[in-house]
């Protein structure tokens, strides 16, 4: 070399010079797999905008797509102004964090503490995705009755009252429910009780849809098929992404994520041909969902082969739940997302405490089959009060906008569709079929536009 230092020599000083300084030492490979799931994870959302635009009637399907479209940019902004400082902030008396993090202060090349690996700008991206797609769920209950404004505005308040509460609970290192001894790996109380149990509020307050149709089928069972597909992918990144580091345990937590699934979509199935003597193809889509659903909160620290017990019965009780529902008429939840989320949620929360097991000497983890019964308490414990906070302060939030005459549209934007009603567009124009035509009569149209000279 010319200077007398060779490349070896050169990154040798340069590495002295960032620990000497103080610089923190990141995992390139946990950032770049971290950085990767969350991608994943943004891919959720406009894929829940097709899995739901599916399952309604067609003159609300561009209204499905962009809520969701809409929400993920709209909560994004309140998590960087606000939502991420609540959830991950200083405690203050283990219950909401503090304005450390407002707008973006203190956030940087420096690690946060749950995740040390990963620069904390990955670590709050990963969340920032992980928030966004839950208030696009809960829209699924009050679906064809509920625009587009009211719901971005639902979604801002909703993120900032009862997510970010629950989220600081639960993940927080300071949080009462984790410090008491609730686990919940990638989300199962955060997201998906959340939203099912608030969903099944705005479920209530919403009321029952006109029915001037006659049918309130699906439109589309293919959109909700490709959307329940890009879900299935998207959790890949979702549950192995909460491990925050490219490891076995990420690894574990996609193994399990696609076992319950699979085993979800056949229990699903299952319970279809009982009651219905046919197999649905909608069925297994949304049976796959709630296998994904029920893993999530004990994917990383559930064996692997108990991922196909805990998605077969989630698959199982969350058909029975929508069956009984359907049958009995008890609310209307336009897209069952209580039935899904709520209720898989739930039991994937509770099964996270008999299956729990992990032998990492900073936090074992041992659930009720392998002896600390405890845990098992501690996760029903996080069930009832996240349970209650999500549909009291929804309640709250619900009436306030029944109140101020934004909750639910009126019968004739209803009627006539909240696309037409909302934007005036359609996402795609019917041709009804053109009268019979003869090879004769077809030859002498062509003829006559001198197609054949």
């Amino acid at each position: 070399s010319t200077w007398g230092l060779s490349l070896s020599q050169i990154r040798m000083v340069v590495d002295n010079m960032a620990m000497s300084s103080g610089a923190t030492e990141f995992s390139a490979g946990d950032t770049a797999w971290v950085l990767t799931a969350s991608a994943f994870v943004m891919l959720m959302t406009p894929a829940l905008g097709f899995f739901y635009a599916g399952l309604v009637r067609q003159k609300n399907i561009l209204t499905l797509l962009i809520e969701c479209y809409a929400i993920f940019a709209a909560v994004g902004i309140i998590w960087a102004l606000l939502g991420y400082s609540l959830g991950f902030g200083d405690s203050c008396g283990h219950f909401i964090g503090d304005s450390k993090y407002f707008a973006l202060r203190n956030i940087g090349a420096d690690p946060y503490p749950e995740a040390p690996t990963i620069p904390s700008y990955v670590f709050f991206f990963f969340q920032l995705c992980a928030c966004a797609i839950t208030p696009a769920l809960i829209i699924g209950a009050p679906a064809e009755r509920f625009s587009l404004v009211p719901s971005v505005i639902f979604s801002c308040v909703w993120v900032i009252a009862v997510y970010c509460p629950i989220c600081h609970w639960v993940f927080h290192e300071h949080g009462w429910l984790k410090e008491l001894g609730a686990v919940d790996f990638a989300g199962g109380m955060v997201v998906h009780m959340s939203a099912g149990y608030s969903a099944l509020a705005m479920a209530f307050l919403s009321g029952k849809r006109e029915n001037t149709s006659g049918t309130m089928g699906p439109n589309n069972i293919s959109y909700s098929v490709l959307g329940g597909a890009l879900l299935w992918f998207g959790w890949f990144g979702y549950n192995g992404g909460a491990a925050f580091a490219a490891s076995s345990r990420a690894g574990l937590a996609l193994v399990s994520t696609n076992l319950s699934a699979s085993s979800a979509a056949l229990s699903w199935a299952i319970v279809d041909y009982i009651f219905k003597k046919k197999v649905s193809a909608l069925g297994i889509a949304v049976g796959s969902v709630c296998g994904l659903i029920a893993m999530t909160p004990g994917c990383g620290f559930c064996p692997a082969w108990s991922s196909l017990i805990i998605g077969f019965l989630g698959g199982a009780f969350s058909n029975l739940f929508i069956h009984l529902r359907e049958t009995y008429h008890w609310f209307d939840d336009s897209l069952d997302v209580f039935g899904c989320h709520g209720i898989c949620g739930t039991w994937g929360t509770f099964a996270t405490g008999l299956w729990a097991y992990s032998s990492d000497s900073t936090s074992p983890i041992e659930g009720g089959f392998y002896g600390r019964g405890k845990l098992v308490g501690y996760q029903l414990a996080g069930i009832v009060t996240v349970a209650l906070w999500s549909f009291v302060l929804t309640l709250i939030i619900g009436f306030s906008m029944k109140a101020a005459g934004i909750l639910r549209v009126d019968k004739t934007a209803e009627e006539y569709g909240l696309d037409k009603a909302t934007f005036d567009e359609v996402p795609y124009e019917i041709i009804t079929a053109m009268p019979r035509t003869t090879t004769a009569q077809l030859f002498n149209i062509l003829k006559h536009y001198s197609i054949f000279d």
